[in-house]
């Protein structure tokens, strides 16, 4: 979109005039003009705001500000390739290459002539139409403003809320049916319309403590519209067996998945949803994987379609009614006030809204996020009438939801069409979309803050807003992953095909009402084809994402060779395809900032990648490769690398004795002398996240003696693969840097005084222990800031919780655990923010223990779940 483009091109131009190179041929005088021409132009799309879809002469003259935008952004980013291209080469490839080097500039300096002249026709229509040019600055609009600088990322981490609105009785009466009735396998059918809030019900329910007590196994999975019989069923099997390696279910056919289900929940009282079913025909495909054994297991089902209902099982459904009005006003209150005292005459406005709603939560939710914060009574007059109006034209909440988009700040809007990308119902990770984010260039950069802290404060914009749903929560309370609910999702991809700013290919030959040259390409068909069959549209395209389902070909040399034309792609995501090779011709990608690459035969570092010297994410976690080459280094711009198992990093040479690495992801890699070097002189000040894994006994773990070099370290991983109990045997309490924040430990054994050592980090919040055997020790006043205790597969031979110990700990999470020994009872009720207590498959006198504790605490406040 114009908006994101001009703001990019604003910032790069003036990173180009500081090049001397461009004093050649007056280059660098017309590219001032440019710069200057787009300043005018943002002031005048910042004022511009909410004031386009108004005119149809705005809306045109929009149209040709994003084209000319978009010719300029490919004629500055191809002349800086070509001059970083130039300062790389040596003395003698420099003097063969001035023709070249000329010839390119006067390429640019033409076309930006021809740019400007196009900019000036548009000055000269504004005037035509009398459209007023405002530049003095930032709308007054206070819904318009930029998004303040929030606080630390690390210091905003959102509360999950659990608490429903209204609906109690339907609840209950969902809850009583499935914990009791007949013995045989029993349906529930929860039917209404988009946005109804038959998902929120269901996922209360599910989550509802007793019915995690009442059910051994409970699996829940989306189906939506264009569902895939294969991914449904590989998405219960993930969540009824997480134990499973997901690597190895990828591997297996349909029906191998199926009888694994059918075999897995035969011995279970399980409960399963099947949510947002649109077809009575899914059903058919996946009902033989339900045993029926007589254990009271029981299905639930969310759908907008009676006929669905009626498929599964006559008379098992129940029509989700609309918010009564008190309720609706209460939901709408939460989201906006947040138990503040509001101004009488907004409350009275407020309610006005609610009623126009009709009951609908996604309406109510999202008029709640477009008003959250706002003190002005003006504009809540404005968008009370407004919501009136739309309302009384049409009782959907299209335009409801149009409305909260466009009253997105500019910055936010591109990163909440990126949504479209994704097929329907796909969960979203987080931390991936942010470094998708990054890598598109819709995040701008700040000398205050990194990229990466601001886009996570747009996605939690989009979450404040209600536009973006937070799924999952990862232990520390940040969002894990995030979806789109269908109705924004077809908003996003409304918008995002006017803006031309994302295409999506659902068939290897497009239809010809498809863009003729998008900017981005998210493929959802077969798509070795696609990239073959439609070479010639990808020259200027900045990112394909691939999103196969199921498809048998693979990435070949021949489909990098068509993908490498488009030499200004700055994003390039294979992670869902089977790559089989990665050629020389991967190497003229020159500009891409991101890639991801499924290619699990690869055991070599390709040498192609190395000349990506914009690159800034790779992820090669499905590969298996060994070792990383030493030219690693020449990639300056690497921030996040992604690697499976304990490859070995390259020491660097003596003349790389002043090395700084641009890395803060590394993970993960073995503990050898490489990884060790890099640490001691000090290459990897910016790390954040480390993964350390060893595969054999000659592994250098004397690296971790000078973990505390690296200060700005929030997460630690270090794990064995060879059961090796020698790695901490001489762990001092001064290894570790104090900005730690997360530490999992994976096959190392610990004893007490070795965790004490672990209870002394000032800032650890989660501690993750797996496949070892452990002596917790939790002495006064140790863990001061930790929040949630994880621990899967640990033999527990004691546990020792004093007064004082851990006072903020709010989860504890068994998994698969064998305890030798009694829980700390008392210390542990004594915890005043302990609120989870959950055991999976107890081993030892753990389950015993946890019955004592029960009514020991209060269970309003802390739920313990034991599930055999």
């Amino acid at each position: 979109m114009a908006d994101t483009i001009i703001s990019y091109l604003v910032s790069t131009v003036g990173d180009l005039l500081k090049q001397e190179i461009t004093t050649l041929l007056g280059a660098k005088n017309d590219i001032k003009d440019l710069a200057s021409q787009l300043d005018v132009i943002n002031a005048f799309l910042r004022d511009s705001e909410g004031k386009r879809d108004e005119n149809q002469v705005v809306r045109e003259l929009m149209r040709q500000i994003r084209d000319v935008a978009q010719e300029a952004e490919d004629a500055i980013e191809d002349f800086m390739l070509d001059a970083e291209k130039q300062r790389r080469k040596n003395v003698i490839g420099k003097i063969f290459n001035t023709g070249n080097q000329v010839a390119n500039l006067h390429c640019v300096a033409e076309k930006t002539k021809e740019i400007n002249k196009t900019i000036t026709n548009i000055y000269n229509n504004f005037q035509q139409y009398g459209i007023s040019m405002n530049v003095g600055g930032e709308s007054s609009d206070p819904a318009h403003s930029r998004l303040k600088a929030s606080k630390s990322v690390q210091r905003r981490r959102r509360d999950v809320e659990k608490d429903m609105v209204g609906r109690k009785d339907e609840a209950d009466k969902i809850t009583t049916k499935l914990i009791t009735g007949t013995p045989e396998l029993d349906f529930v059918s929860i039917i209404g319309m988009g946005g109804l809030g038959k998902t929120t019900i269901a996922r209360k329910i599910y989550n509802d403590v007793a019915i995690r007590n009442h059910f051994t196994c409970r699996g829940w999975v989306f189906v939506s519209e264009e569902y895939d019989t294969r991914q449904v069923v590989l998405g219960l099997v993930k969540t009824v067996m997480p134990e499973r390696a997901p690597e190895a279910l990828e591997q297996k056919s349909e029906e191998e998945l199926k009888d694994m289900l059918y075999d897995h929940l035969q011995f279970e009282r399980y409960l399963v949803v099947l949510d947002d079913i649109w077809n009575p025909e899914m059903w058919d495909e996946i009902s033989q994987c339900f045993p029926d054994g007589d254990k009271r297991s029981r299905i639930m089902i969310t759908s907008r379609y009676k006929k669905v209902a009626d498929r599964v099982c006559p008379d098992s459904d129940l029509s989700l009614r609309p918010l009564r009005f008190e309720e609706g006003w209460e939901l709408f209150s939460r989201k906006v006030f947040r138990g503040r005292p509001c101004h009488p005459n907004i409350e009275q406005l407020g309610r006005a809204i609610v009623r126009e709603c009709d009951g609908l939560p996604l309406s109510i939710v999202v008029m709640a996020g477009i008003l959250a914060g706002e003190k002005s009574v003006d504009k809540w007059e404005r968008i009370g009438k407004n919501v009136n109006s739309i309302l009384a034209a049409d009782k959907t909440s299209a335009e409801i939801l149009a409305l909260s988009y466009h009253d997105l700040p500019r910055e936010v809007k591109p990163c909440f069409l990126y949504f479209a990308a994704f097929p329907e119902d796909f969960e979203v990770p987080a931390r991936q979309l942010i470094r998708l984010w990054v890598g598109e260039g819709l995040i701008q950069k700040s000398r205050e803050r990194t990229m990466e802290d601001i886009a996570e404060d747009y996605l939690e914009n989009l979450i404040d807003r209600s536009l973006v749903q937070a799924e999952k929560f990862r232990m520390d309370g940040g969002v894990k992953t995030c979806r789109i609910h269908d109705m924004l999702r077809e908003l996003c991809i409304t918008e995002a095909a006017k803006e031309n700013f994302l295409a999506r290919q659902k068939e290897v030959n497009p239809s010809t009402s498809s863009p003729s040259n998008p900017r981005r390409l998210s493929v959802q068909c077969n798509v070795p084809n696609f990239i073959l069959r439609n070479s010639s549209k990808l020259k200027y395209v900045r990112s394909i994402q691939s999103f196969d389902r199921g498809y048998t070909s693979k990435i070949a040399k021949m489909h990098w060779k068509a993908v490498s034309d488009g030499k200004l792609l700055r994003v390039l995501d294979f992670g869902s395809i089977t790559v089989e090779e990665v050629p020389d011709e991967a190497g003229d990608l020159l500009n891409l900032r991101y890639l991801k690459i499924n290619a699990p035969s690869l055991r070599q570092f390709p040498s192609s990648l190395l000349n990506l010297w914009s690159l800034r994410t790779l992820d090669m976690k499905s590969t298996k490769l060994t070792n990383v080459p030493k030219d690693i280094y020449k990639m300056q711009n690497l921030q996040h690398l992604f690697l499976s198992g304990a490859v070995k990093f390259p020491e660097p040479s003596s003349k790389q004795s002043d090395l700084e690495c641009s890395l803060q992801t590394l993970s993960t890699v073995a503990p050898g002398h490489g990884t060790a070097t890099l640490v001691r002189m000090g290459a990897l000040a910016g790390m954040t996240r480390l993964g350390l894994s060893d595969s054999s006994s000659d592994a250098d773990w004397s690296l971790l003696e000078d973990l505390h070099k690296l200060q700005n370290l929030e997460s630690l991983k270090i794990a064995s693969q060879i059961n090796d109990s020698t790695i901490l045997r001489k762990m001092d309490s001064n290894w570790f840097p104090a900005s730690l924040i997360k530490v999992t430990l994976r096959r190392t054994k610990l004893n007490s005084m070795q965790f004490e050592i672990f209870g002394k980090l000032p800032n650890l919040r989660i501690l993750k222990i797996c496949n070892t055997w452990s002596n917790l020790m939790f002495r006064g006043e140790s863990f001061p800031k930790l929040q949630a205790l994880y621990m899967a597969s640990v033999t527990v031979q004691s546990w020792e919780l004093m007064e004082g110990a851990s006072p903020g700990l709010e989860r504890l999470i068994f998994d698969h655990c064998d305890f030798s020994c009694e829980l700390p009872h008392t210390a542990l009720a004594a915890l005043a923010y302990l609120k989870d207590i959950r055991a999976i498959r107890p081993y030892g006198s753990l389950k015993d223990s946890l019955e004592i504790l029960k009514p020991m605490v209060d269970l309003d406040k802390c739920s313990i779940v034991i599930l055999p």
